[in-house]
């Protein structure tokens, strides 16, 4: 709805169009025909908004070089075995992001408030390929 309403707009400040109102869904699929190669559709993840301010280039770079100091300083190179990693993630029930028009190589983010009940799911792994059963937190009584 968005894309139809700024091309709306700038057709009309152009002299195209006698109304300053939105284009139509048939020239919107029309314009992402002609662009199919380097345009789509898609629903964008949802991305907490304190992650989003704090997953900075800079603070992924000093993860990975905290990383590699720890892996030299305990020896871990060649012992996939003994490197685990563990991912903790929200599950919510309630976000649905609306469809956006970008660039077919990327992977955009919709920047969401936490504040709905989450499931929360725990989950780890070796750098070998073992696993443990994934570990679910759902909201307690109080």
């Amino acid at each position: 709805m968005e894309m139809k309403k700024l091309a709306g707009e700038l057709a009309f400040k152009l002299g195209r169009r006698k109304r300053d109102k939105p284009l139509s869904n048939c020239w919107l699929y029309g314009f992402l025909g002609r662009w199919r190669e380097r345009l789509s559709t898609l629903k964008p993840s949802a991305l907490d908004s304190n992650r989003a301010k704090n997953t900075t280039p800079e603070a992924v770079q000093t993860y990975f070089h905290n990383l590699k100091n720890t892996i030299d300083t305990l020896h871990l190179e060649n012992r996939p075995d003994l490197i685990f990693n563990m991912d903790e993630t929200g599950i919510s029930p309630e976000h649905r992001p609306p469809n956006i028009i970008a660039p077919s190589n990327e992977k955009p983010h919709s920047v969401t408030s936490p504040r709905s009940a989450t499931t929360t799911l725990i989950a780890c792994a070796n750098a070998a390929g073992s696993n443990i059963p994934p570990y679910f937190v759902f909201k307690g009584e109080v």
